[in-house]
Formats: C-alpha cells, sequence, structure tokens
C-alpha cells in the first residue's frame, strides 16, 4: 500500500489510463433493490444502540466459540506505548484494557484470540451518504429485496431485513473492501460523464489488468477515491451492498494472562499514521464500549500444562510481542505459586524498527533478571544501539545459531512465531537447520514440517 492514496486521488489523470483499444467486460446481473419503507426517520430504530450485524439473525462469526456470540465489553484503560513520528516510526502502538468483570463466562488462556466487530469511521459514513444521494433518507427505514429468487441469488445474511442507509454503511459493509473488475465495470453503468464510462471500463478490462493493479490494488483505491475521482459516477447504495464484501470482525491477541487478573485483559496493536485499518481506527478514537467475541483456541497457547517445556519465541514488530506477554506474566505467576516441576527455559527473539518499538521492555528486562525469560535478543531494524549489534533477527537467529538449533532440537522446546514474514523466518530456521547438523535445506523443510505436524512449531497471525 502506498503512503497516502488521497494524494493520487488528486493529482491522478484518467485520460492516462484509458487504452486506444480494449475489450469491454461482460456486466453481471443486477441481484437487489432498494425499497423505502416510509418518509419519515424511526426515531426508535435511530436510538437502538446495537451493531447493525446484531440484528441478523443466525449470522456467523468466524471462529466464535459456541455458543458465544459478540458481547458489548468496556473499555476500562487505554494507553499510547509508542506514538508514530512519520519518520523512524510510522506506526503508533497502543494497548487497550478491557473490563470483563460482569462476564463470567468470558474465560481465556494466553495466546487466546478475540475478534472485534468495527464500525466504519463516521466521516467516510457521512461522505457515502452525499456521494449516495441519501444525506435526506441516512435515517430512514428501507428494505433490501431480490430482483429474483435463484439459487445463485440470496439476500445478504449481514444486512439486516430492516435497516437505514446510514445502518448498512456504518456497520455492514466494508467500505475500504478491495474493488474488483466487475463493480468497476458496473460502476461504469453510472456515469454520465464520458471520460469516466472509459477509465472504469479500462481498467476493467482484461487488457486493463496493469491500470488495475496499479491503481486499486498498488495504491490502494478504496470505492471513496474512485467516486471522487470520477465524480459522475452515482450509483444506488443496493449495487454496493451486492458489491462489498461484508465488514468482518478484526482479530487481535490477548497480551495478559487471567492468572494476574481475571476480570480484565489486554490487546496491543500498532496503527499505521496514513491509511489506518477501519477497526484499529475505530478503537483509536477511545469508544466506551466495543462489540466482541472469544474466538476458537488453537495451539498458540500458554498453560500450565507448558510450563515445565521449553519455549523459543520469535516476534517481529512491536505489536507481535502481545500473546508472549501473556505467556510470560503466567509463567511467573506459575512460578509464583509453586507449580509442580521445573519451570522450562524460555527464550525470546524480537524485532523491531527501535529499541523503544519493543513494547513493555522494561517489563522484559525484570522477567530476564527473574529468570522468568532466560535469554532475550533484540533486533533494530533502523536504530541500531550501542548495546545492540543485530539489525534484523534473520541475523540475530544466525549468530546464536549453534544454541538456538540445540534448544529446537529438545524433544519438550515448542518454537512460536508471531511475524507477518513468518515464511522468511521459516526460511532462515531450516538455513540454520542445515548449517548446524549438516543437512540440506530440504531436509531441513522436511523437519519443519513434521514439526507443525507434531504442534511443536506454532505461528500466530492476529497480532
Amino acid at each position: 500500500m502506498v503512503a497516502d492514496n488521497v494524494e493520487l486521488e488528486k493529482t491522478l489523470d484518467i485520460n492516462k489510463y484509458t487504452l486506444s483499444k480494449y475489450t469491454v467486460s461482460k456486466l453481471v446481473e443486477r441481484t437487489l433493490e432498494l425499497r423505502f419503507l416510509d418518509n419519515s426517520p424511526d426515531l426508535d430504530w435511530n436510538f437502538d444502540c446495537r451493531h447493525g450485524q446484531e440484528k441478523c439473525s443466525n449470522l456467523q462469526y468466524p471462529f466464535a466459540r459456541s455458543p458465544l456470540t459478540l458481547t458489548r465489553v468496556n473499555i476500562k484503560d487505554f494507553q499510547i506505548l509508542l506514538q508514530a513520528d512519520g519518520q523512524l516510526h510510522t506506526k503508533s502502538i497502543t494497548e487497550i484494557k478491557f473490563d470483563v468483570k460482569k462476564l463470567p463466562d468470558f474465560i481465556w488462556q494466553p495466546g487466546d484470540t478475540i475478534g472485534i466487530l468495527p464500525h466504519n469511521d463516521e466521516s467516510d459514513v457521512e461522505e457515502f451518504l452525499k456521494y449516495l444521494n441519501l444525506e435526506d433518507k441516512a435515517d430512514h427505514l428501507c428494505v433490501f429485496q431480490l430482483l429474483q429468487e435463484s439459487k445463485k441469488t440470496k439476500y445478504p445474511s449481514h444486512i439486516p431485513n430492516r435497516t437505514t442507509p446510514r445502518e448498512v454503511l456504518r456497520d455492514c459493509i466494508n467500505l475500504r473492501g478491495v474493488l474488483k473488475k466487475q463493480f468497476l465495470r458496473v460502476l461504469a453503468e453510472y456515469c454520465s460523464d464520458v471520460s469516466d464510462v472509459c477509465f472504469l471500463k479500462c481498467i476493467s478490462s482484461k487488457e486493463g489488468s496493469a491500470y488495475y493493479n496499479e491503481i486499486i490494488l498498488q495504491n490502494a483505491f478504496t470505492l471513496l477515491n474512485i467516486l471522487k475521482t470520477c465524480k459522475s459516477c452515482q450509483p444506488p447504495l443496493s449495487l454496493l451492498v451486492e458489491h462489498l464484501p461484508r465488514l468482518l470482525p478484526r482479530e487481535y491477541s490477548i497480551a495478559s494472562s487471567p492468572l494476574i487478573n481475571s476480570n480484565e485483559f489486554n490487546i496491543i496493536f500498532s496503527t499505521f499514521s496514513t491509511n489506518p485499518g477501519i477497526t484499529t481506527k475505530m478503537l483509536q478514537n477511545k469508544p466506551a464500549q466495543v462489540s466482541m467475541y472469544l474466538r476458537e483456541p488453537n495451539l498458540f497457547c500458554y498453560t500450565e500444562d507448558d510450563f515445565q517445556n521449553d519455549q523459543i519465541l520469535i516476534a517481529v514488530g512491536g505489536a507481535a510481542l502481545a500473546p508472549y506477554l501473556g505467556f510470560l506474566q503466567h509463567k511467573q505467576c506459575l512460578i509464583e505459586k509453586g507449580a509442580s516441576g521445573v519451570a522450562g527455559k524460555t527464550w525470546l527473539f524480537v524485532g523491531a524498527v527501535s529499541q523503544q518499538a519493543i513494547v513493555h521492555r522494561s517489563q522484559l528486562m525484570q522477567w530476564l533478571s527473574k529468570n522468568v525469560l532466560n535469554k532475550f535478543i533484540e533486533s533494530h531494524s533502523r536504530s541500531p544501539s550501542a548495546t545492540n549489534s543485530f539489525q534484523y533477527i534473520h541475523e540475530a537467529l544466525n549468530a546464536n545459531s549453534k544454541v538456538f538449533i540445540d534448544l529446537l532440537l529438545q524433544p519438550q522446546t515448542k518454537i512460536y512465531i508471531c511475524s507477518q514474514i513468518s515464511k522468511a523466518l521459516e526460511a532462515t530456521i531450516c538455513k540454520c537447520l542445515s548449517k548446524e547438523i549438516n543437512i540440506e535445506e530440504s531436509e531441513a523443510q522436511s523437519i519443519i514440517k513434521d514439526y507443525r505436524k507434531q504442534n511443536k512449531y506454532r505461528e500466530d497471525f492476529w497480532c
């Protein structure tokens, strides 16, 4: 994604993205129409504070624990751990504490994840209401109806049976979803300006794929960018419901242990200074409550059963430390409670842009001094420190290859990887294996494959 697609929107000359010869893609059939139920806003409806998707019966939430569904949870505390400066630190890092003391069934373990159901940004919603000429009917009750019944056309399950334009735009559809070529082709039918029509038909054609990749994929142009660029385009709301994806929950790793306090838990997330995600932007606005649910547990966890095992923890990025903070809190509490057996060793490799970007580093150093954490190796990619010789985490793994692989090969050791570059890290680990036990890299890859099957090699992507 580019730094700012708004700047491109201002300077984009659509006439430069029109081919002299291309094949216009076939139109897809319309499936929905919008009908308003009356001519006045429904005040009772507008005071219903539920999220729009909560009004949809039998709607499934990805990996939700059954029978637990959405729960309204109060935000207890909000703390900025690192402020973006637009130079060294392009992302802010924030920690939020949730209050669950009134939710006795909200039971979790370190490493578990939650799903938070967001709202689209209010300013985006207002702009869409303006571009769709729905400002005067934003809060009027309406229904969406299928144009024809068939096996291929089903009523969208994430749209309430009775709703309002504001509710649909705010709660139900992803206004920043990736625009498919089919949608761009249909949008051309709702333009009155010839240049707008040609531009949309061209970038949605087979021959215009390079333009589509540049504008939509590389520069992250959203529907709002298109509407601002193609000013004559006035699609109906029903078309957006047909073509934009559902607004889905965003997953976050829990960053605390219930042994510290079972009435509250934390999450940590990073936010880009430009083009922030929908959910993180919502959270940055400090809502009093959010709608969330616990996701199905997986093997990326730390429980009392793991107490005597050794762990190698690898994190790239400040927020990637989130689940490990819960792991280490849990381990500390088990040690203090006198859990049976000897605590396993815990090694932590962290890669971040700077020392300041390693969240709760002072706490990590305390755990290191108390042998809760037994080895702590950090890398700073953009701000090397006098006490740290590694710029990238790959260098740290290679430099500690022998002791790292010796520990990994022990049968009781589990390795955890929390990173968006897990494939690159896997390649580094394979090279370390190949070097230390003198095997081909293909054999090392087979070992990692077996480790995955044995649940020895565990990955998390929701930090």
